[in-house]
């Protein structure tokens, strides 16, 4: 004689709670990081072409002068030919985003550019729409 009863516990977890937590914790991370800067604050200049290209290697030029590459620590003048040459040596196309500051003096920036072009390589101008 076999007894069995009628009412029998079920002991599966859901997981559609846990697909959901899963889901909006990927939908906060991906707006968290498109709002992550460089970590140099330029105010550029504003045009009217603007390009939203995303640059592998970006040059920062403060109000002050100093130079930071993709967003690390100030880089002295005399160091900034031959990190460039390291940095794009690891770059498949060879281009410098320039982001000059608008109080910057022309002079830094045509230097850069200046350095480029005896480089062979392009240079994309950094400006916030009007």
């Amino acid at each position: 004689m076999s007894f069995s009863t009628r009412n029998k516990i079920n002991v599966s977890a859901g997981i559609s709670s846990m697909t959901d937590l899963v889901f909006l914790l990927l939908i906060f991370f991906i707006i968290i990081s498109t709002l992550v800067s460089n970590g140099v604050n330029v105010d550029l200049p504003k045009s009217k072409g603007t390009t939203s290209l995303t640059p592998n290697l970006t040059l920062s030029i403060t109000a002050d002068g100093t130079y930071h590459l993709n967003g690390g620590g100030a880089i002295l003048q005399s160091d900034l030919e031959n990190k460039l040459i390291l940095e794009m040596q690891k770059q498949d196309e060879k281009v410098i985003y320039l982001q000059a500051d608008a109080n910057v003096p022309t002079g830094q920036t045509v230097e850069i550019i200046g350095l480029a072009k005896a480089n062979q390589w392009k240079v994309m101008l950094g400006s916030t729409p009007k």
